[in-house]
């Protein structure tokens, strides 16, 4: 009986770590926020992460998507989000932890919406903790 317990506390310990690895922040700079105001082009609440597209126009009136990586839809909730909060066409302004290599992709972390609320993302307080 002794070694069963052993086994399972040892398996346990062991188990959460793959989930772990799956969540990493390698690929987004979280020393480096940048704002960005945008027209929503398109809003995925869907697992395992939401993801919104967002078109931003440059200083010179070129446009550019930026793709947006959020949490999971159920996480999303409880930080107060709702699948119809960003619609084709909002105007938002978001602060993202770009990647690292520079192109027009990132982790949110957090989003003013058009009426001013200001909401923010799981990975927000997840560095507000570290």
């Amino acid at each position: 009986m002794k070694r069963f317990f052993m086994a399972a506390v040892a398996l346990a310990l062991c188990a959460p770590q793959p989930s772990f690895a799956h969540h990493s922040l390698s690929a987004y700079n979280i020393t480096k926020r940048v704002q960005i105001e945008g027209t929503v082009k398109q809003f995925e609440w869907s697992s395992p992460h939401c993801w919104l597209i967002l078109t931003v126009t440059d200083p010179q009136g070129k446009a550019k998507d930026w793709v947006l990586e959020a949490g999971t839809p159920v996480v999303n909730y409880r930080y107060g989000w709702k699948r119809d909060y960003f619609k084709p066409g909002d105007h938002l302004k978001v602060s993202v932890f770009p990647v690292h290599d520079g192109s027009a992709h990132g982790a949110l972390e957090s989003v003013t919406l058009p009426d001013g609320r200001v909401l923010e993302g799981p990975l927000s307080s997840y560095l507000k903790k570290q």
